[in-house]
């Protein structure tokens, strides 16, 4: 299987590449947005942030964790829809910069804000997740691109892609098993992260 997805990625590399240089950019302009944010933007948001901090479950009940892992279930789904669709990939590369920018914010927020505990906090909560998670996100995303891009080479042909359909779902399937488990697992790590700060 790994030799399998290795030999996929270096045939595909520049695809993943560019997905990959999308993502960085959209952390970038993420923490780039914090500072453009006013005093009073701040302020609000550095109250909003406290509010979620301790509005943070003490133990881990199903349905925080079922909310975390339909929030990655559907943002997998969509990319799947999206990469069914001939103009599809534009979205897809946009999701994806918009999940870094979101990212780039969170961390840069959270950091300024928090300093050191905020650190802290970031490489328990979110870090550790995200090791696997960004992985699963942009293989989720790269097989969604090139689906769309066999779409329209098939339209041109009039190739029926009736067994690359039946891989990319299988595929998408597989990833998007491992992006909930990601997600379950974040609420670990977040309730982890605040307990271990005391924040």
């Amino acid at each position: 299987m790994r030799r399998i997805l290795m030999e996929h990625i270096r045939q595909f590399w520049v695809i993943y590449l560019t997905l990959t240089a999308v993502y960085l950019a959209g952390i970038v302009f993420g923490a780039i947005g914090v500072s453009a944010l006013s005093g009073t933007e701040s302020g609000q948001l550095a109250q909003f942030l406290d509010k979620l901090l301790l509005s943070q479950p003490q133990s881990l009940d199903s349905s925080f964790l079922m909310q975390l892992a339909r929030e990655q279930f559907i943002i997998m789904a969509g990319i799947w829809v999206l990469g069914l669709t001939v103009i599809g990939t534009p979205l897809i590369y946009l999701i994806i910069f918009t999940r870094g920018f979101v990212l780039g914010f969170t961390v840069s927020f959270i950091v300024g804000v928090k300093g050191f505990w905020g650190l802290g906090l970031i490489l328990i909560s979110v870090f550790l997740p995200a090791l696997a998670g960004i992985p699963l996100l942009l293989l989720g995303a790269g097989f969604a691109t090139i689906f769309s891009f066999l779409l329209i080479k098939g339209k041109s042909t009039g190739e029926s892609l009736r067994r690359e359909f039946f891989y990319y779902s299988l595929a998408t399937v597989l990833i998007s098993l491992g992006s909930v488990a990601v997600g379950v697992s974040q609420g670990y790590f977040s309730l982890l992260g605040v307990k271990f700060l005391n924040l």
